[in-house]
């Protein structure tokens, strides 16, 4: 049973722990190429960042599926795992008789990325600088494209505001529940099955070798009384 305690309490160092940071207002997502940052889009108030590298100025995040920045302190570190962490509600739909609606690679929709059809499914990020304009994932039979796309000839639905729930932790007396890694959790992509199962051996056979060997003097020690 010792073992048993021992190897799960190896296992939970070996998962990486990931930080949120609440955004209580909306606040620049940035994406920086070297030289200089760049807002993509303003990140919806009531939700969460992830939390990679806090930074003198900036912060690495990833929100959803983009990795990015924020200004270091527009967010609010938090000590608990969020239920809902990212805006999922919002929503991008063609209205009705438009015939040209475009995703720009630019937020004055000025460089034309691709034609948006009624079979292209938009995912809202968030509002852009300029007025009137949005960032979005468009999913087609193209693939996946990011770009921007004006409010003209598109409706749009802004999400909801997030209720703020943390994750319940495990049962205290069930030491061997652990909560589920979320599948958009940050770090569920990073590390493969193989490594993670590579890091809880390298870990634990120590340990065991430590007991197993700790066990044996026990037992040596008592048949020769």
């Amino acid at each position: 049973m010792k073992t048993l305690l021992l190897l799960q309490a190896v296992i939970l160092l070996a998962l990486p722990s990931v930080e949120y940071s609440f955004i209580g207002e909306s606040v620049p997502f940035y994406v920086y190429d070297g030289v200089d940052f760049t807002c993509l889009f303003y990140l919806p108030e009531t939700y969460f960042v992830a939390v990679e590298e806090e930074g003198d100025e900036f912060d690495r995040v990833t929100y959803l599926d983009l990795s990015g920045y924020v200004r270091h302190g527009s967010t609010e570190k938090v000590d608990y795992e969020p239920v809902t962490k990212y805006a999922t509600g919002g929503s991008v739909t063609l209205k009705h008789g438009i015939a040209s609606v475009y995703l720009y690679s630019d937020e004055n929709c000025s460089s034309v990325l691709c034609p948006v059809t009624a079979s292209d499914t938009l995912f809202l990020y968030g509002k852009a600088n300029n007025n009137g304009v949005y960032y979005c994932r468009l999913k087609g039979t193209a693939g996946t494209m990011r770009g921007y796309v004006g409010s003209e000839g598109v409706s749009i639905v802004l999400p909801d505001e997030n209720v703020i729930q943390a994750v319940d932790p495990p049962a205290s007396d069930n030491p061997s529940t652990q909560p589920p890694i979320s599948s958009d959790s940050p770090y569920a992509s990073n590390l493969s099955l193989p490594v993670v199962i590579i890091l809880i051996v390298s870990l634990a056979l120590p340990a065991f070798l430590l007991v197993f060997l700790l066990t044996g003097r026990k037992a040596k020690d008592e048949s020769r009384r």
